[in-house]
């Protein structure tokens, strides 16, 4: 066959545009499945994520919108995100895990309460007294300075030469954290 003959006959074989060597077909199959759940609960995006908030989970419409289209993956999404999924569709783990394929959260035998939660978290370390002065003299000025999260946060900071000791380093650190963005409790 000459080269002329061969690019007469080739014949085009159109690619799924998801097709890439990364691509999680089963990611498709549940966007599918999510987003016609929720067009049969009548819920449009924004009042799906209310939902999903309801059930202490903050996604975005954007991110929904991912999941639905296959370009996040339902798989990779946290334990936690996929409970509230299971929870705002209305199946139960049962049903969930038939359909998904996925790992369901086993049932807790006994539900804790929210003292019993309370009363199992660990103990605030105490706060050193240039903090506790920073937060006196400066919190008003820099909120985040009366919260938990940053108190505790800036409490277990270690330095090599040793803590603080005035109100004016402990702002410093608070303001040298912030500007880099730091935010307690997020990794």
């Amino acid at each position: 066959m000459t080269l002329s003959a061969y690019h007469r006959s080739q014949v085009v074989i159109p690619m799924a545009v998801n097709s890439g060597p990364n691509h999680d077909a089963r990611a498709d199959e549940h966007g599918r499945f999510i987003k016609e759940r929720r067009l049969d609960l009548g819920l449009n995006r924004p009042a799906f994520v209310a939902e999903m908030a309801r059930h202490g989970q903050d996604i975005t419409p954007d991110y929904l919108n991912k999941l639905e289209s296959g370009r996040a993956p339902l798989s990779r999404a946290s334990l936690t995100v996929r409970e509230a999924l299971r929870a705002v569709l209305g199946f139960s783990k049962e049903q969930w895990q038939e359909a998904t394929g996925l790992y369901v959260a086993p049932a807790s035998d006994s539900p804790v309460s929210p003292s019993e939660a309370a009363a199992s978290a660990p103990e605030p370390r105490p706060l050193p007294d240039g903090l506790q002065s920073a937060i006196d003299v400066y919190g008003k000025r820099f909120s985040d300075l009366q919260d938990p999260a940053w108190q505790q946060y800036m409490a277990k900071f270690r330095w090599r030469t040793g803590q603080p000791e005035d109100a004016e380093a402990w702002l410093d650190l608070y303001r040298d954290l912030s500007r880099a963005g730091i935010v307690p409790g997020e990794n």
